[in-house]
């Protein structure tokens, strides 16, 4: 393309802007300016009819200022206009001033249509109030100096048309003010309904997102309960072959395999465990947990746990002493209560050091009527920072670097499903622990009547 093209198209690009221009409706500081200037053009022509050079020169003035004003607002940028609009209406103001009439409207009116224009086009008010303060010691130093106009018979008019004029503008502009000062009230508004929709279209897609991930998860829990159970099923079957080989019921094994039948039976009853975890944690997750309350006495029911875990106690050389004190009945369900004592002994047992002992604790509450189930260990304890993330699946403590207990793997699901189907009983759990000296696991249950029981 050459320099001639190139002309071509900024002609037609500058022609489009003007026509764009003119095609839209006029503001209101270009029909202020603009009627104020076809009013004073009038004005002229009638002053051109009389000969009076002085009302000529002061119409004049405003005139040509005026349209000027019209013409800057019109096709100009802001950063122009704020400085160019003031000293155009301080030139119509000068103008219009400068006519003898003596009329202290007339001087107060020239002074003011800076600061009117201003407002008008919305450019700085200190750029008004600069050109209303020369325009007023420009009229204190100019009007003396002017000769005299004529005088007029006192039935004449024409005195009256500088004055008319005055009105006329400081008019126009005061509305141009609250037009623009509207447009500008509802433009924020325009603005805060736009924002407030935005709001609402965000909050739509949020709430469709959540719905979306709400029903990825429950799809995701109800496929992993499925698979837990069908993983359960042949994990039973593989932990009773080894059970068989291992006890010899159909003859002794062959030599170097003795030790096979118990290495599986180990690792299979760890799957076995992972798997009933994820299991209950999928199945709660999912809603299929389902849980019938009955009234248990809470002492009896620690008792059997603690048989149960007497055999894995004595395997990890771990002592297990118990503080039930009083009988205590609570609300819950059998099979979900046994699944908490069970979880909490374990994990308190796996990570208790050889010699080490585990505490069972009762603690009656009468005032909160509540029962509180503690199971206090001696091992390492818990970091402030791994604490605040037990109770979350798969969160489970730093325990390798840990000098005075022994190095254990763990899903984390445990204490993750007891916090689960403690909440499902409509009690709570939370951990209490410090470094290098325990970890207290309590579980808080409702009392099955009313009253309190003795101390």
């Amino acid at each position: 393309m050459d320099a001639t093209q190139h002309s071509d198209l900024a002609d037609s690009k500058v022609g489009e802007k003007a026509w764009s221009v003119s095609d839209r409706p006029l503001t209101a500081a270009q029909w202020a300016s603009g009627s104020s200037a076809a009013l004073a053009a009038l004005a002229v022509l009638y002053a051109i009819s009389l000969g009076e050079p002085r009302l000529i020169f002061g119409l004049s003035c405003v005139a040509a200022c005026t349209l000027a004003a019209f013409l800057v607002a019109s096709y100009t940028s802001q950063a122009r206009q704020a400085v160019v609009i003031p000293v155009l209406w301080a030139g119509a103001a000068l103008g219009l001033g400068s006519l003898e009439g003596g009329a202290a409207g007339l001087a107060f009116a020239a002074v003011i249509w800076p600061l009117l224009a201003s407002g008008a086009a919305g450019v700085s008010v200190i750029n008004g109030i600069t050109a209303s303060v020369c325009v007023a010691g420009a009229l204190m130093v100019v009007t003396p100096l002017l000769p005299a106009g004529p005088s007029f018979a006192p039935a004449s008019w024409v005195p009256f048309i500088p004055k008319l004029l005055a009105f006329w503008v400081s008019a126009a502009l005061a509305w141009a003010i609250c037009a623009r000062t509207g447009g500008v009230i509802e433009k924020v508004r325009q603005a805060s309904r736009e924002q407030a929709k935005q709001a609402f279209d965000s909050r739509d897609a949020a709430q469709a997102e959540t719905r979306i991930a709400q029903a990825e998860t429950q799809d995701r829990a109800r496929f992993m309960a499925e698979m837990s159970h069908e993983i359960r099923t042949p994990l039973n079957a593989i932990l009773g072959f080894a059970d068989t080989m291992r006890e010899g019921v159909f003859g002794p094994l062959p030599k170097g395999y003795e030790d096979y039948p118990g290495l599986i039976h180990t690792s299979g009853s760890h799957l076995l465990d992972l798997v009933s975890d994820l299991l209950d944690i999928s199945k709660i997750e999912a809603g299929r947990y389902e849980v019938r309350l009955e009234d248990i006495r809470l002492d009896q029911f620690l008792f059997e746990a603690i048989a149960l875990s007497s055999g894995a106690a004595r395997s990890a050389g771990v002592q297990i002493r118990h503080e039930v004190g009083p009988p205590v009945t609570v609300r819950g369900d059998a099979r979900a209560m046994r699944q908490i004592a069970f979880n909490l002994l374990s994990n308190a047992i796996k990570f208790t050091p050889k010699d080490g002992s585990v505490t069972l604790r009762i603690r009656p509450d009468r005032l909160t009527k509540q029962a509180c189930l503690e199971i206090e260990d001696d091992g390492a304890g818990i970091s402030p920072a791994d604490l605040a993330r037990i109770g979350q699946p798969w969160a489970q403590g730093d325990n390798q670097s840990r000098a005075n207990s022994r190095v254990v793997r763990s899903s984390g699901l445990g204490l993750a499903v007891v916090k689960r189907l403690t909440e499902l009983l409509g009690g709570r759990f939370w951990l209490e622990s410090t470094l290098g000296k325990g970890t207290i696991a309590k579980v808080s249950l409702p009392y099955a009547d009313l009253e309190a029981p003795s101390a």
